[in-house]
């Protein structure tokens, strides 16, 4: 083995037998750009999609609940130029395929996780493709698009297979320190750290919230349209999926209400609104996703509620997301066309060619 490397994986044994917790389980993703390095917003932004989850400044009261997978949580980190993204749990959302790939836009991507049920990945993406995977760091499992790849790692991890714990789970992410520069500090949890909020995907496919992936030209009309005009459709729309999924007496309906009225959401307000969410989707609560074929009738008000969410949270920072758009589009199914048709209505009423 390399001296770097050797002394690297000494230095993972050390961090995964000490007092932090990433000997039971951990998720760690990290973004080399291959040009600008990705901002923490970005870096958020790709997580799913090109949408806009929520970044907050963690605490201590966070990390517990984080820790306890009421959320998809990604904390954010920056090692010279990439950007690093630790998920406490072990059960990865930067992970999946999907996912790596938005991440990996215009950059590598390299991942290594492992939790409570004895799962262990090393992912490799680049270019805004996924490219391979050694599923239990075994060399036989390695597969992907393009499994030579991760051919190297392999071979690594494979003479560290039989040595004692930790050493192939501290190889592993040497490797990944080798490969990008990025290494994980002992103290990583030991300060106040910006997090990614990332709401429960809405199907097992985990579709893109960036809503030009659904409806380029719609997107498009939106961002050029006046930020009057924008406000407009997002708080119609907002009171569209209010009054067609009976969600009036909730407290998404208080908050329309209350936009309407021209008055600011307060944070009692917005918490009011999440609870509401997650008890429309408790049925997924402890799924990685929301496996729509199961229940028809519930699972498109859970995403309407979330369209709710997600406009009123756009007119907050000037009406430049559309996350909304997207969770109504899923939402109204068959209905999406006509609400489609006076949202481009709206649009060209406030154009200058319809003056």
């Amino acid at each position: 083995m390399h001296m770097n490397l050797r002394d690297t994986v000494a230095y993972y044994e050390e961090l995964i037998r000490g007092t932090s917790p990433f000997g039971a389980a951990l998720a760690w993703t990290v973004i080399l750009p291959l040009g600008q390095p990705v901002s923490f917003p970005e870096a958020a932004s790709r997580l799913i999609g090109g949408g806009h989850p929520v970044l907050v400044e963690s605490d201590e009261e966070f990390d517990e609940a984080a820790h306890s997978m009421d959320f998809i949580a990604a904390y954010l980190g920056q090692a010279g130029p990439a950007t690093m993204l630790v998920e406490p749990s072990g059960f990865s959302y930067a992970g999946r395929e999907q996912v790596m790939a938005w991440l990996s836009h215009n950059a590598q991507v390299w991942h290594v996780s492992w939790n409570v049920t004895s799962r262990r990945d090393l992912d490799y993406a680049a270019h805004g493709q996924w490219l391979a995977r050694l599923p239990e760091f075994h060399h036989e499992m390695l597969h992907g698009t393009d499994p030579g790849a991760l051919a190297e790692e392999a071979a690594l991890l494979r003479e560290a297979a039989e040595a004692p714990w930790p050493r192939q789970r501290a190889t592993a992410m040497a490797i990944v320190e080798m490969r990008t520069g990025a290494r994980l500090p002992e103290d990583w949890f030991d300060r106040p750290r910006q997090v990614a909020v990332v709401d429960q995907p809405i199907t097992e496919q985990d579709p893109p919230i960036g809503l030009w992936h659904h409806e380029p030209d719609l997107d498009a009309r939106l961002r050029s349209a006046p930020e009057e005009t924008r406000r407009a459709v997002l708080l119609r729309l907002a009171g569209s999926l209010v009054e067609r999924f009976d969600l009036g007496a909730t407290p998404l309906g208080h908050a329309v209400r209350t936009a309407h009225e021209g008055m600011p959401l307060d944070a009692e307000l917005w918490e009011d609104m999440r609870y509401a969410w997650e008890r429309l989707g408790e049925r997924w609560a402890v799924r990685l996703a929301a496996p729509r074929e199961e229940y028809e009738h519930t699972w498109p008000r859970w995403v309407a509620a979330n369209g709710v969410r997600h406009s009123l949270r756009s007119l907050g920072e000037g009406a430049n997301w559309f996350d909304g758009v997207t969770y109504a589009r899923f939402a109204l199914g068959d209905e999406w066309p006509s609400v489609k048709r006076w949202i481009r209505e709206m649009i060209c009423s406030g154009s200058p060619l319809q003056a």
